[in-house]
């Protein structure tokens, strides 16, 4: 994968410091950081070399989180149906693979990665500078089985930023966690009770989203409007429909109030029902969730059995000490009763509900989907469609799986198709091996504004960047610490409009800017700004190239590039302050020539979703 220069004393020296590597070694491997692109290659980036090789890489992954899925499921020792024909590894974090840092998915692209970096360069000795336990054992069995001379020692942090909720969850007996997570499901659920609505029709559309992204207009005429969904409400309007809402992380009282307030409004419409599932409680729900729990916590005894489990048939890495914490979280504290809940909410909503004859949700490989799919199918309801609202990345492993999964024997829970809103999601999902017949093409309800004219290229002195961050904490502080470095180098050359994400309180960044409504929609600055800066997971790139303006987006080493428009030419994309500085330099020539109409279906009237939804 990467063939070091002059490594003839086959020594190895691997960085895991987002500090500056100041060693002097024959061969460094950076770990969490990018080098210059015309950099000599004694210092090489795995980040990088991810990018290089990443078709090889993400079907090693998903090859491997087959063969744990398949292992622990056929395993009597590790298999645990929650219910008949239902096993719990689907609401395991480790087959959501979600693309957080907890998931471990990027140190585990860069595991395979180093493996065969080891043997190409032929190394006997790997010294490895990390503050991570967890990693450097990998490390270090992956020395062992190569007969590599192996040695380790802490490596200096630039940042430390880990608040006390975590470290008081980190130690924190699962146990307790699992309490604590019953107790505040339990004050939710009572907080939004309320007395029963209308009942819900036979043969009606049943629609499972999120408690979020509601329309400019719910705040004024407190009718229910959705970024989700869009025009389709509309649509709907005459037509018997059923919204299953879940919340996001609304838990304070006065948020919990808010909702149930607005839920009230909503259900003046005389065709819609609207409900939190949150908000479903009972004795025996909140009895056998408990008992759901103990069962796992039982079964989860002792950890070290699922380790067999997590060893590569291909390559014979012990991957366990990398995803046991998260693993084990998943079984026995916080997540795994709240996944009982999950489970037993929709067990009790889904069982009672008269036949639906469709049902839609948003698909992100969430647990609860995978609860919700099992019993769709088990309450005998009708057609179930998943729909792709956003973009289908090529780094979200979220909706992509080893092809193995789709053979007729596979158990994996999967909606009857998935619903993508153009040719950019159709192509990207047939390019990872998802079947052709089971996605089908709707209108883009997220993205049909971008029909509307176009931005003009702004011409300002200074030049106007509008910053968007992200809600991943690493891809952030990846992207403001480049411009830190920009702007310190000429600070009356720029401009700085920072939206941060509206989960974020940004603060102790080093240079002048001014702070916008983070819950204000992003397209709303356009008319500001001379280019977007954003980080490479964010799908604010395709609001940016769609409107004409130039946009400039930031990899963050602990991630994958997650964009949209991964390796497009109408997006530049950054690794150092070197190259952020070239590109601004060069936005002139970077105004972006997207119609829109080819990446997306952008009819206003939405005939094809009126075909799918039979109205």
């Amino acid at each position: 994968m990467h063939k070091f220069v002059n490594s003839s004393s086959g020594v190895l020296t691997i960085w895991d410091s987002d500090s500056d590597c100041a060693l002097q070694s024959e061969s460094i491997l950076l770990w969490r950081q990018f080098t210059d692109q015309n950099n000599e290659r004694a210092t090489a980036s795995i980040c990088q070399i991810i990018e290089d090789n990443c078709l090889e890489l993400r079907e090693k992954i998903l090859h491997l989180i087959f063969d744990v899925g398949n292992s622990v499921r056929t395993n009597p020792k590790t298999q645990h149906n929650i219910r008949a024909g239902f096993d719990y590894f689907w609401m395991t974090q480790f087959h959501s693979r979600p693309y957080t840092q907890s998931a471990q998915l990027n140190n585990l692209a860069k595991l395979f990665a180093l493996f065969e970096i080891l043997q190409a360069n032929k190394i006997t000795k790997l010294t490895v500078y990390s503050n991570d336990k967890s990693l450097s054992k990998v490390f270090a069995s992956i020395a062992k089985m190569l007969h590599i001379e192996f040695q380790t020692a802490r490596a200096k942090k630039r940042y430390q930023n880990i608040s006390a909720a975590v470290r008081i969850k980190k130690f924190t007996p699962r146990p307790l966690l699992a309490i604590a997570a019953l107790i505040r499901q339990c004050k939710t659920s009572i907080a939004l009770k309320q007395k029963p609505t209308r009942v819900v029709e036979p043969n009606s559309i049943s629609f499972f989203d999120y408690w979020y992204r509601f329309a400019d207009s719910v705040s004024t005429d407190r009718k229910f409007a959705s970024q989700y969904w869009s025009r389709l409400v509309e649509e709907l309007d005459h037509t018997e429909v059923n919204w299953w809402h879940n919340l996001v992380d609304q838990n304070k009282l006065i948020e919990l109030n808010t909702a149930k307030s607005l839920l009230t409004d909503f259900n003046q419409h005389p065709r819609h029902i609207h409900k939190i599932v949150d908000a479903r409680v009972s004795f025996k729900i909140v009895l056998r969730s408990i008992v759901d729990h103990g069962h796992l916590f039982i079964k989860s005894m002792p950890g070290k059995k699922f380790a067999p489990s997590f060893v590569d048939q291909n390559t014979g890495i012990d991957f366990w000490p990398l995803f046991k914490r998260e693993w084990l979280n998943s079984y026995r504290g916080y997540e795994a009763l709240v996944n009982c809940l999950r489970f037993n909410r929709l067990e009790s909503l889904i069982s009672t509900m008269p036949h639906q004859k469709l049902g839609v949700y948003l698909i992100e490989n969430q647990p609860w989907e995978m609860a919700m799919i099992h019993l769709w199918r088990k309450f005998k309801h009708g057609k179930l469609i998943g729909v792709a609202h956003s973009t289908v990345r090529f780094w979200d492993l979220r909706l992509m799986s080893d092809t193995r999964q789709f053979n007729s024997n596979s158990a994996m829970p999967r909606p009857d198709c998935i619903a993508v809103n153009g040719a950019l999601a159709k192509s990207s999902l047939l390019e990872s091996g998802y079947p052709a017949s089971e996605i089908v093409e709707v209108e883009a309800l997220m993205y049909l504004h971008l029909s509307a004219k176009k931005a003009k290229q702004k011409s300002n002195s200074p030049k106007t960047i509008l910053v968007a961050t992200d809600y991943l904490d690493s891809a952030t502080q990846a992207q403001l610490r480049l411009l830190e470095q920009v702007v310190a180098l000429n600070p009356s050359k720029y401009r700085i409009l920072l939206k941060p994400h509206w989960s974020q309180s940004l603060k102790n960044f080093k240079f002048e800017s001014e702070v916008v409504s983070g819950k204000k929609d992003l397209s709303d600055f356009f008319d500001q700004a001379d280019v977007l800066y954003c980080s490479a997971i964010t799908s604010a790139v395709i609001d940016g190239v769609c409107s004409g303006l130039p946009v400039i987006q930031c990899l963050d080493p602990m991630s994958f590039n997650l964009s949209p428009l991964r390796e497009n030419i109408a997006v530049q994309t950054v690794r150092t302050s070197a190259e952020l500085i070239k590109a601004l330099d060069e936005i002139e020539q970077l105004a972006p020539q997207v119609d829109p109409n080819e990446l997306f279906n952008l009819d206003s009237n939405l005939p094809k979703w009126k075909s799918v939804l039979g109205i």
